[in-house]
């Protein structure tokens, strides 16, 4: 069956389940069947096909060569988690001028231990994007990954609560980001989870690295006390 959703076209054939989702899906994330395709043919020149079961699928990402395991979530669970998320104090949403790579380490950690497995989706280039700390400019940006069932349609969609209210489709994600007329787009790409920032695009990394760890818990903690700092010296005035 092929369908078409926004700038994307699909060839979907899935075997059908009677599993309930939420009671199986710590079950089936960390594992992957190959029991139909799924061609990611246009919209993204990042991303080529998947292989798809009802719960989980594997994105293809052809500009680093990877083949990215993710679970697929329904609209409701999908912005059900980005309210949960969101609302975390201990990631600093708040602060667009840098760290994502940290905040999008710390989400997908969160969802993996919620039985959701995640990638990430990255952007490089001159990229630039309005905040209310005034324009930011950014080397590369990059948020945390799913795939989402729309209709009958799988579409990958973002989690980045720095940028939006709710989960987004990709698309949408990169638009906002590319928005700029001088805003230049040199790369886009997806990675697994264990990846941690562009110096990781080709590696096929297994598990997430202590170093890495170590810097996502600093510089989350450094930049939530530069907020916590901002929000006090401004609530004085």
């Amino acid at each position: 069956m092929a369908f078409n959703l926004l700038n994307y076209s699909y060839a979907i054939t899935n075997n059908s389940t009677n599993e309930n989702f939420s009671s199986t899906l710590k079950k089936v994330a960390p594992a992957v069947s190959s029991a139909g395709t799924i061609d990611y043919k246009a919209g993204c020149s990042s991303c080529a096909q998947a292989a798809s079961n009802e719960r989980s699928a594997t994105l293809i990402s052809k500009d680093n060569n990877q083949k990215i395991d993710l679970t697929i979530l329904s609209e409701d669970e999908v912005n059900n988690t980005f309210t949960e998320i969101a609302a975390r104090d201990d990631i600093p949403f708040a602060y667009p001028m840098d760290g994502c790579y940290a905040r999008a380490h710390k989400i997908v950690r969160i969802l993996e231990d919620k039985g959701i497995i995640a990638g990430k989706a990255f952007l490089e280039g001159e990229l630039f994007i309005d905040t209310k700390y005034g324009e930011v400019g950014w080397g590369y940006h990059v948020a945390p990954v799913v795939l989402v069932k729309k209709g009958n349609a799988i579409l990958p969609y973002v989690i980045d609560p720095s940028l939006f209210s709710k989960a987004v489709p990709y698309e949408e994600w990169k638009a906002k980001i590319t928005s700029k007329s001088k805003s230049k787009l040199a790369r886009e790409y997806f990675t697994n989870r264990f990846a941690y920032d562009p110096g990781d695009r080709v590696l096929s990394l297994k598990a997430y690295e202590d170093e890495n760890i170590d810097d996502m818990e600093s510089t989350n903690r450094n930049f939530t006390r530069v907020l916590a700092m901002y929000n006090t010296t401004k609530g004085k005035k």
